[in-house]
Parts: C-alpha cells; sequence; structure tokens
C-alpha cells in the first residue's frame, strides 16, 4: 500500500468527478488516499506524509486554476522528487491533443513541476451552471467548432475508460510503503471527510 496525496482544482464538478474516479481506483487497489480542494488545504499537510502526489486541474479561461499553480509552484522541487502525476481537464482534450499538451507544457514551465505521470482528460460543457453571458460565449465557440448547442443541459466528452485506465497504471506503478501503516488513522480519517 502506498500513501498517495491528492489534490485538485474545479470550477464546474467535472474535474472533481474525474479526480474521484482515480482516488476510487487507488483505494480499491489497496493504496490509502488523502483528498483535498487546492483552496481548502489543511494546514498541517506534508509532502513528505506521501509517497506519491497526484494532482488535478481545469482550464478555465486558457489557464489551470490559480491556487493550484501556486500550490505546484512553491512544491516543485519536492515535487520533483517523488513519484508525481498531474491530471488538466480541458475542452481542448476532446478536439485537439495539441492544444491539450500545449496546456500542460504551459502548467509546468510556470510552475517548475515536472510531472511523472501527466495526463489530458476532455471535461464538460456544463450550461446549465453558466451565467447568461458565459453560456452565450460558449454556444458561439461551441457552435464554430461543430460542437453542441443546447443549453438546456450539460454536455460530457469525459472518456472514463480512459481515465480508468490511467487511474490503474497509477496504482501499479506505486510500490507499497514500509511506512504506510504509520499513517493508516489519518488516511481513514481524511478519506471519510472528503468523500
Amino acid at each position: 500500500m502506498a500513501r498517495f496525496l491528492v489534490i485538485y482544482g474545479t470550477a464546474y464538478g467535472q474535474t472533481e468527478r474525474i479526480t474521484r474516479r482515480v482516488v476510487d481506483c487507488l483505494r480499491s487497489r489497496g493504496h490509502g488516499v488523502c483528498m483535498y480542494k487546492g483552496d481548502h488545504l489543511p494546514k498541517h499537510l506534508r509532502l513528505d506524509d506521501y509517497d506519491a502526489v497526484v494532482v488535478g486541474a481545469s482550464i478555465i479561461r486558457g489557464r489551470h486554476q490559480r491556487y493550484i499553480r501556486d500550490f505546484a509552484r512553491r512544491h516543485h522541487e519536492q515535487l520533483n522528487r517523488m513519484r508525481s502525476a498531474f491530471v488538466s481537464v480541458s475542452g481542448s482534450a476532446q478536439g485537439s491533443r495539441e492544444q491539450a499538451r500545449r496546456y500542460i507544457d504551459e502548467f509546468v514551465q510556470q510552475t517548475g513541476w515536472n510531472p511523472r505521470f501527466p495526463a489530458s482528460f476532455a471535461g464538460s460543457m456544463a450550461y446549465t451552471q453558466y451565467g447568461p453571458l458565459l453560456r452565450w460565449i460558449t454556444k458561439l465557440m461551441s457552435k464554430r467548432r461543430g460542437g453542441p448547442t443546447d443549453t438546456s443541459r450539460d454536455h460530457e466528452f469525459t472518456d472514463w475508460k480512459a481515465v480508468d485506465r490511467y487511474a490503474e497504471r497509477l496504482a501499479q506503478a506505486m510500490p507499497p510503503s514500509p511506512a504506510s501503516e504509520q499513517v493508516d488513522n489519518l488516511l481513514v480519517h481524511a478519506g471519510r471527510s472528503t468523500t
């Protein structure tokens, strides 16, 4: 069993759903997981208490969440020494792999963190959660690209099988930690408090 710290940023919930899917796979393989939203990290949090870190973030207006960028920038040296994974969620991942890769490259350049396991997944178009202006702009942009324009519902593009394959790869890539038993209570407590 390895000890995973999972941190995510989300605007409309899809990145949280994707991250939770990864967490479910890790837990089902016997790993301990603590999961936190990136703008609500506990003050006591120490990366040294974990064997691996998974960070998930979504693209909003061309950039990942600031609080996720700040976390990665602050801890980039330690993250680069650890087994670490970065999950980027964007609309671009649905159509342009090149643009989705560019978002990850920009994140690496901005933060100095070079995750060992980067991945990009398509998110969703949450029309029902957008304000009127954002809904109108998103609809226009989607129409130009031949995407969905029905604003009465949300449109999901996530390839859940691809998310599962990625999560399985992470679960298998992390060896057991001899110190894992020392934090079992912390992992169980944190796991319950974030579900």
